[in-house]
């Protein structure tokens, strides 16, 4: 599986999940000569959608959920997308809780049957699954 983390995460957590997990292809957006930072959401998710493979796109934009021309381009992007919620908190505690949940991360995100949008939050000892991208 390919995923890309947007520019709003670390491009070190990208970096330690690519290292970790050599089956996937784990990128972050600025290792994408396509994808300035400040790239509009909508053209990100216009662009990535023709990727072959899709990629899984890993962001903390939860806005992507409730702005109405975000919300717009995901749902139509035939994307799966992870929340990450992790406002607040230090970056070891990040890099511990990701490294944690990133094997049922990538199984989830195997496992959809559909474009699926999932969200793991700060306290989480699970991933969450939301509702397939198309009704958000």
């Amino acid at each position: 599986m390919k995923f890309l983390f947007d520019h709003n995460i670390s491009v070190r957590l990208a970096r330690m999940i690519d290292a970790y997990d050599s089956p996937n292809e784990v990128r972050h957006l600025s290792q994408d000569e396509r994808f300035a930072r400040g790239v509009p959401d909508a053209v990100l998710l216009e662009t990535i959608r023709h990727d072959t493979p899709r990629p899984v796109l890993v962001t903390r934009d939860v806005a992507m959920r409730t702005t109405p021309d975000e919300r717009k381009a995901l749902a139509s992007s035939g994307l799966t997308v992870v929340f990450l919620r992790f406002r607040n908190l230090d970056f070891h505690t990040q890099a511990v809780r990701l490294l944690k949940l990133w094997p049922e991360i990538v199984r989830e995100a195997e496992g959809a049957k559909e474009p699926t949008a999932f969200e793991v939050t700060a306290g989480a000892r699970r991933v969450q699954r939301l509702r397939p991208t198309a009704e958000l």
